[in-house]
């Protein structure tokens, strides 16, 4: 998925800041603080608990995690230290962990599958030696390298161009922006819209991007690939997307307050089906709750089955994954916070 040889071109650093900040939950952006316990021992005891980033204390009082490190414990223990993450490892898992990764990390594999293999290998301990809050092992799936590099070769072609920008909401700069071109199935090359900005001026795009946005469309397919997806949005927009209800995407979309354009047939259908299973889980719930208990129970289940339609189809754009992003992003997104609260 990402070539060897990745090109970094023309890299706006205030762009690649404003990623960032725009999709790093609040808790890990601002003031970032964890704590890391050491166990040892059976039954395992706390050898060393340590508050590590914006305000360190270094090693604390090891009671202030109690044990066994349950979900409930680790929560605890999270609050009491002020902290938004705390990992607990038992020594004892060290030593086989490392020989894992050592046996499934190869140079000739690209960082993707590093990573993949790392997140296996730490999801196969947890709550075996491994044990984190929040329980992102847990929320994390990692599926094979294959099906994720088929995913990606199923729906974004070679030697075309990604492109995303967000627009500040004064409509005074770009707040993000990031052009990537895939070749031979692979990221060849990762740029920003300092790459085309002779085409286009950035204040002239934030000023008027909803029309505008097509010289970026064209400058693009001049100097580095044709576009085969390109996401246009603002920043307000943005926040009600990850924070809204589930259609509020296909809402956005709707109103041309968000803009997908190219947009690939299969990206149309999942848009599609998603507002329609949202529209349809909201409208049953609604009316189950004028109706009487077994009417109620009749109505929940259209409701999940308008969540499932699209997996039961058989022709979802992520049935390779082995897993729905969608749902992924519903089960993280209460890691978020409105940037602005």
């Amino acid at each position: 998925m990402l070539a060897r040889d990745v090109a970094l071109t023309h890299i706006e650093p205030r762009h690649w800041a404003g990623w960032y900040e725009l999709l790093v939950p609040a808790g890990v952006r601002e003031r970032p603080r964890w704590a890391l316990a050491i166990l040892s021992g059976s039954p395992p005891k706390v050898e060393r608990l340590i508050v590590a980033g914006h305000g360190a204390r270094g090693a604390v009082d090891p009671v202030q995690l109690a044990l066994p490190p349950t979900q409930a414990n680790l929560q605890a223990c999270a609050r009491r230290l002020g902290v938004s993450a705390v990992i607990a490892i038992d020594v004892a898992v060290l030593a086989p962990l490392a020989a894992e990764l050592e046996r499934g990390l190869g140079l000739d594999q690209d960082l993707a599958a590093q990573g993949l293999a790392a997140l296996r290998a730490l999801k196969q301990r947890s709550g075996k030696g491994v044990w984190t809050e929040p329980p992102l092992l847990d929320l994390l799936p990692a599926p094979g390298y294959d099906g994720l590099q088929r995913t990606f070769d199923l729906l974004i072609p070679d030697d075309s161009a990604l492109c995303a920008y967000v627009v500040d909401d004064d409509r005074a700069s770009l707040a993000a922006s990031v052009i990537a071109v895939k070749r031979k199935g692979d990221v060849a090359l990762v740029t920003t819209h300092r790459a085309i900005e002779g085409d286009i001026s950035e204040a002239a795009l934030a000023r008027d991007w909803p029309s505008a946005y097509r010289r970026v469309l064209r400058a693009v397919g001049d100097k580095l690939a044709r576009p085969s997806v390109a996401v246009f949005l603002e920043r307000a927009t943005l926040d009600r997307i990850l924070l809204g209800p589930p259609d509020t995407l296909g809402r956005e979309l709707n109103a041309r307050r968000l803009v997908i354009d190219p947009a690939p047939a299969w990206l149309l259908g999942l848009l599609g089906g998603a507002t329609v299973a949202a529209i349809a889980q909201r409208g049953a719930l609604a009316l189950a709750s004028f109706l009487p208990q077994a009417a109620r129970d009749a109505a929940g289940g259209l409701a999940e089955r308008a969540r499932s339609v699209m997996k039961e189809t058989g022709a979802h754009p992520f049935a390779l994954l082995g897993f729905d992003p969608i749902e992924l992003w519903l089960a993280l997104r209460q890691y978020y916070a409105p940037r602005r609260a």
